[in-house]
């Protein structure tokens, strides 16, 4: 093997491992922004939720509700998923919380329980625990470097 071989086999191990750096820091740094959009959608969670505890009927209300309906319900469903594609991630959040919504007002309907500040409350609940979950920074431990 010749010098410059040697050379070209050292430049692409440098190349494969600067390349898995930089794949960890992309991973990295999307871990923290899915805790950051988690532990808002918490706080965006509890303030509808205590809005519609208050009885609040104005319509801020109906505005939160309706973003609300749009992005949390999917969000605790897609959002574990870890697809790390935003575009997809963001397409599927918005159809899970659309199709949530419309087995839950299914169901409610079907049992005769049509009551919408507890069907709001009840999807805030059971998005809680997920979007908690989700709001934890969880950094991946790094991989073992060949040499």
């Amino acid at each position: 093997m010749t010098a410059i071989e040697k050379s070209d086999t050292a430049s692409k191990a440098d190349d494969r491992r600067v390349q898995a750096f930089r794949g960890r820091l992309l991973t990295r740094r999307q871990e923290r922004i899915r805790a950051i959009l988690s532990g808002l959608l918490v706080c965006f969670d509890l303030v509808v939720a205590a809005m519609v505890v208050a009885h609040v009927d104005t319509p801020a209300r109906v505005a939160c509700g309706l973003a609300f309906c749009v992005v949390v319900p999917g969000w605790a469903i897609v959002g574990p998923l870890r697809l790390n594609r935003a575009p997809l991630e963001l397409g599927l959040t918005v159809a899970a919380s659309l199709c949530a919504l419309m087995v839950v007002a299914q169901l409610a309907t079907s049992i005769g329980g049509w009551h919408l500040e507890f069907l709001q409350l009840l999807v805030c609940g059971l998005c809680l625990p997920s979007l908690l979950w989700l709001s934890l920074v969880r950094h991946t431990p790094p991989e073992a470097s060949t040499r």
